[in-house]
């Protein structure tokens, strides 16, 4: 591991920094998805031909990683089909015809909690999942803490927000600290057993000298809580980047992240839960930048969950035909299929590409330079993955992938950002990440057989 984990200057392009979020106008409809999260897709408990209202549940969580969905605007369930997904595969998705009233359910009321159990229930039952991208519900990841073997010392809140353009979670600290202030009470009352003597490190990158600000005045009287100030470098808000420079410690693949004695929640996250917390109203809408080449007017809009993308930019405005849509970071967010496709409970930003800077360069044969290893954050041999993927035996080719260390990608997209052969280094990455657990999975059927044989 190197001294500075982190070392890619990348342009910031945070233009609406300034923008205080505004809300848009309540849509006409909203399209959920049943996989807005990580984990098992949720299960619609509505009908065609019902009626909603905003915070009542309409999919409750499948499985042993899950999390609810509810309504986010009040008014008629028209559809519930399936939807094709940027991976490839197909969801469920539920269709809300809006009737403008924005009414809210009988069922909205802040929850009731005496303890951990109830507490970590009602952090599932607000449908509060990890918004800075990876979409882990945020009850599993604290509910990890619990565990004997591991002794969590550090709750690192993670400001980084260190993608370019995305701006939403800057926007959110200096409009409701008081949430972040909450969110922090919250987890030392209730999880005081587990994380009574941690310490709080809100870890946020320079560049946000007015949130910084804000915060220090914040907690200055909090003795636990510490604003961390990081370099304004990519990828600072990657969770093992952060836990490294943030705390010194190392990460290692396999392993959960309360074993390295620290959890790590998303800034948004955590003040989205307390403000659940306080009013029972569960996650329904979110600040999301919109921003690009090809956008007008770049802003921050706080919009219903589900609300289709087309709309906001009906807000923005576009200056040019857009070539590309990028829902997330332009380093590691996901092109999508429509601008008719709905944001998402993850849809920190939406960024419109024109085709001149849609268009990535022709890849050519690797030159060897080894700037791909050079930049990678957590040094994984880069140019062997590509090798070790040509193996044919899969035995030859598991060992020599694990050797490489892609395990320990972060997704940042550091080594295709500096290829000058412009070689889709990070797929190449994720297609050898998904071989291994593959892999893994049929030894482990092959092992179970022999056993039961």
């Amino acid at each position: 591991m190197r001294k500075d984990i982190s070392s890619l200057h990348v342009p910031h392009n945070k233009h609406t920094a300034a923008c205080v979020p505004q809300r848009i106008e309540i849509p006409a409809e909203v399209i959920l998805p049943m996989n807005m999260h990580s984990g098992h897709d949720a299960e619609p408990i509505v009908n065609v031909g019902d009626h909603v209202k905003v915070g009542q549940l309409i999919a409750r969580e499948e499985g042993r990683f899950s999390s609810p969905v509810h309504a986010t605007v009040s008014g008629t369930v028209t559809e519930i089909a399936t939807m094709p997904t940027a991976n490839g595969k197909g969801t469920t998705f539920i269709r809300i015809e809006s009737d403008g009233k924005m009414e809210v359910a009988e069922t909205v009321k802040k929850p009731e909690i005496t303890d951990c159990a109830s507490f970590l229930q009602a952090v599932r039952d607000g449908g509060i999942v990890g918004l800075g991208g990876a979409a882990f519900p945020t009850w599993a990841k604290f509910n990890e803490a619990t565990n004997p073997d591991y002794k969590v010392d550090t709750v690192l809140i993670n400001a980084a927000e260190c993608e370019p353009y995305i701006t939403s979670d800057h926007r959110m600290m200096l409009a409701h600290p008081e949430l972040i202030a909450d969110g922090i009470e919250y987890l030392r009352t209730y999880m005081n057993e587990y994380l009574g003597n941690a310490t709080f490190k809100i870890c946020i990158e320079t560049n946000k000298a007015d949130a910084i600000e804000v915060l220090e005045k914040t907690f200055a009287d909090k003795d636990y809580v510490v604003v961390h100030k990081l370099k304004t470098i990519y990828p600072q808000g990657a969770k093992q980047v952060m836990l490294y420079n943030a705390t010194g410690r190392v990460a290692v693949s396999g392993r959960r992240f309360p074993s390295f004695g620290a959890l790590i929640v998303n800034v948004s996250s955590l003040a989205l839960m307390a403000n659940y917390l306080n009013t029972g109203m569960p996650l329904v809408e979110r600040i999301v930048t919109v921003d690009g080449p090809a956008v007008a007017q770049p802003m921050n809009l706080i919009a219903p969950i589900g609300t289709r993308i087309s709309e906001l930019l009906k807000v923005t405005g576009l200056k040019a035909e857009p070539g590309k849509v990028v829902v997330g970071g332009p380093m590691n967010g996901t092109a999508i299929y429509s601008v008719d496709d709905p944001m998402v409970k993850v849809s920190n930003a939406v960024l419109v590409f024109d085709e001149k800077t849609a268009v990535l360069p022709e890849a050519s044969a690797c030159i060897n330079c080894g700037r791909c290893m050079e930049k990678c954050p957590v040094r994984i041999s880069v140019a062997e993955v590509d090798r070790a993927m040509k193996i044919k035996n899969a035995d030859a080719k598991a060992q020599a992938l694990i050797d490489t260390g892609v395990r320990q990608c972060v997704d940042c997209a550091c080594c295709s950002y500096v290829c000058p052969a412009s070689r889709p280094l990070l797929q190449i990455n994720w297609e050898a990440k998904a071989f291994l657990k593959k892999y893994a999975a049929e030894q482990k059927e092959k092992k179970e057989a022999n056993i039961n044989g």
